[in-house]
């Protein structure tokens, strides 16, 4: 499972950064949900395509995913990650650079693994 995984989050990766929607699409399962920090949950891939669309008009992404944590059954399945990278507004210089936590529920369709669920926010400094 996990080269599966691993190639289903490059390909996230690669259509964030390079701001492809057809590799967002890939992605995604179509009844697929988004929920992330400071945005309201984004059901259906129509909807999260028209997300993103909206994100690649404002926004130049530069984000590495690090792959955490695999758990599988059957046709379900979840990774948990940390990204870092930089969020840049469009016309602007890179700013400092950011961390996030996700958590990606996966489902197996006809044999391909895609995401299912995407949840995410900003990484914490953990107190000591």
């Amino acid at each position: 499972m996990s080269e599966e995984f691993k190639s289903l989050l490059q390909t996230y990766q690669r259509g964030l950064n390079e701001a492809k929607l057809d590799l967002i699409r890939s992605a995604f399962t179509d009844d697929a949900m988004v929920i992330g920090q400071a945005f309201p949950t984004t059901t259906g891939i129509e909807a999260i395509l028209a997300l993103y669309t909206d994100f690649f008009s404002k926004l130049d992404f530069n984000v590495q995913f690090n792959l955490l944590e695999q758990e599988v059954s059957g046709d379900l399945g979840y990774i948990r990650t940390h990204s870092n990278g930089t969020i840049t507004p469009k016309g602007q210089k890179t700013a400092d650079g950011e961390s996030n936590r996700e958590i990606f529920v996966l489902k197996r369709i006809q044999g391909t693994w895609k995401f299912h669920r995407y949840i995410f926010n900003v990484e914490v400094a953990e107190e000591r």
